[in-house]
């Protein structure tokens, strides 16, 4: 979004660029981006670990504010985003969850992924008690 690539630069596979970047050299495949100018600022891999241990801290804050606001659990319409922390994928999915499976066209791979899943958590209700 917002990000400018000048003509020229090459941008290498499986790259994600930072928002309101300037793309002014080349990136080389195999990671993330970002900044006036842009630089490299870490490989692909070390994203996924990032994101893998944020996504646990979001979805607790999510379960939490809920709980806050509404004055009940947070429910799979809720943690539409974070059922991969509780799900394989071996049992029928919510319909919201599976609206999320094939939001971007590719619900034949999203559900082969699923169902190489291995949660943290047995299943939804589990993580819901695990957050104090």
């Amino acid at each position: 979004m917002k990000t400018t690539i000048l003509k020229g630069v090459n941008i290498g596979n499986n790259v994600i660029i930072g928002a309101n970047s300037l793309v002014n050299k080349d990136i080389p495949d195999n990671c993330v981006a970002a900044g006036n100018p842009a630089k490299v600022l870490m490989t692909l891999d070390e994203y996924y670990i990032k994101r893998k241990k944020a996504q646990d801290q979001e979805a607790a804050e999510l379960v939490r504010l809920y709980r806050e606001r509404y004055g009940k659990e947070a429910d799979e319409r809720a943690l539409h985003e974070f059922f991969w922390l509780f799900t394989t994928g071996d049992s029928d999915l919510p319909d919201c969850w599976k609206k999320m499976m094939s939001l971007v066209g590719n619900a034949e791979y999203s559900y082969k992924k699923l169902n190489e899943n291995h949660p943290r958590y047995k299943n939804m209700d589990e993580f819901l008690k695990s957050i104090k």
